[in-house]
């Protein structure tokens, strides 16, 4: 069952993750890559879910605010770049080296002399397009079934204005009705389809806009 996890409980991980992206967008400072990370999805909105006692995971999405151009124009090096960084930063105490999946960098903590995995963190590799909207930096793996990897810049579905949103929810005392329907597409998405390729803030925008468009569409 999908439950809300105890405030107190995510604190320590949000400020050991906080430190070591602070070091990673210092080290893409030195590469003459602009950077900041945020917290976003139920992180950051005390709506970090676990599926009974398993363990839960914090999602983060890297922005990347300016580049030289041989990053833009090699979507595998820039990720191969951060995912790099990453690890030294890391330093791969307890963690797992990054896991690279098609949306994002998963790095998963383990009980000390177990198998059994704590706590993870996704990073996902973002930034904005001419129109203002953010596209996640997406690895299609095998993607013309020859070998071949492909990576390329996915608009977020329907991240526009979901701040503005979050605001009117809010005003109108609806906000229980975000937190409901994110368990409940949480619930949906791991317990029941098994689809992993969700991460939190895109389940996040999705209940945002679900009860938005229910009472003010």
């Amino acid at each position: 069952m999908i439950k809300i996890v105890d405030e107190a409980e995510c604190r320590k991980y949000r400020s050991d993750c906080s430190t070591t992206l602070k070091k990673v967008c210092f080290k893409l400072k030195e590469k003459g890559i602009s950077a900041q990370f945020v917290l976003v999805g139920s992180g950051a909105r005390n709506m970090v879910t676990r599926n009974g006692n398993g363990p839960f995971d914090l999602d983060y999405n890297l922005e990347i605010i300016k580049a030289p151009d041989e990053y833009w124009n090699d979507l595998r090096h820039l990720k191969n770049t951060v995912r790099i960084l990453l690890d030294e930063a890391i330093g791969l105490q307890c963690f797992s080296e990054a896991k690279d999946s098609t949306s994002c960098l998963t790095f998963l903590l383990y009980f000390k002399n177990e198998p059994t995995v704590e706590f993870s963190f996704d990073v996902a590799i973002v930034a904005k397009n001419s129109n203002g909207t953010l596209c996640r930096l997406i690895h299609n793996k095998n993607a013309w079934g020859y070998g071949s990897d492909q990576y390329v810049w996915n608009e977020v579905p329907h991240s526009r204005n979901v701040t503005i949103k979050v605001k009117q929810i809010k005003a109108a005392g609806l906000w229980l009705d975000v937190r409901n329907q994110y368990v409940s597409l949480k619930e949906m998405y791991l317990s029941r389809w098994r689809d992993k390729d969700h991460p939190s803030f895109v389940v996040y925008i999705e209940a945002v806009n679900n009860v938005y468009n229910k009472y003010f569409a």
